[in-house]
């Protein structure tokens, strides 16, 4: 990941302005590179139609967007992972200010 922070130093509305910023890259990259790569993965990997006049897909190009959606995946996994350690880190503090009454 091109971000990494350091959740101790953050103060509770840092964590929270990452936390949006960290679902909004999800929500951009799933709509406009995984989703799409996917549509585009399914659609070459399908049964070639004998009747059609297009030649067959080759398997390189299977391989090459099954290889582009895995990585896709890994970013998504990288960026879920991200978010959940400051969902997280925002509920350890919102506990603590609910216990203790104390902000950092």
């Amino acid at each position: 990941m091109a971000r990494s922070l350091n959740l101790d130093q953050l103060t509770l509305r840092d964590k929270i302005r990452e936390a949006a910023r960290r679902s909004h890259d999800m929500i951009e990259h799933l709509e406009h590179a995984f989703v799409p790569k996917a549509h585009d993965l399914r659609k070459v990997s399908r049964p070639h139609d004998p009747k059609s006049e297009a030649p067959p897909i080759a398997d390189v190009t299977i391989r090459h967007h099954a290889a582009m959606v895995l990585e896709s995946d890994q970013y998504t996994e990288g960026l879920n992972a991200e978010a959940e350690a400051l969902f997280e880190a925002i509920a350890v503090e919102v506990d603590k200010l609910a216990t203790h009454g104390q902000p950092r």
